[in-house]
């Protein structure tokens, strides 16, 4: 499967070059069409949208991961140091 992306054609799946460990594919299920990445033990999916750019959409979606993973350390860390004021 290829799509025009940019003025030029990309091939499915796809990789961006600034998060080369992760892979992208546009796929067809569930009745609608999701953009997927895998990459670092994980596998994200979101819906694309008809208007979208893939490598845009691609971006968004590891960058929503990255905010939510750094969130997520940033809260345990939190909790972590707490606990050893507390004890």
């Amino acid at each position: 499967m290829f799509f025009k992306s940019l003025g030029t054609f990309a091939s499915n799946p796809f990789s961006l070059y600034w998060k080369k460990c992760w892979e992208f594919q546009i796929v067809h299920m569930e009745g609608g069409i999701y953009l997927e990445a895998k990459g670092l033990g994980v596998s994200l999916r979101a819906p694309f949208l008809p208007n979208d750019n893939p490598l845009i959409a691609a971006d968004r979606l590891i960058l929503r991961e990255e905010i939510n993973r750094k969130s997520l350390y940033n809260a345990w860390k939190l909790t972590t140091h707490n606990h050893k004021l507390n004890h």
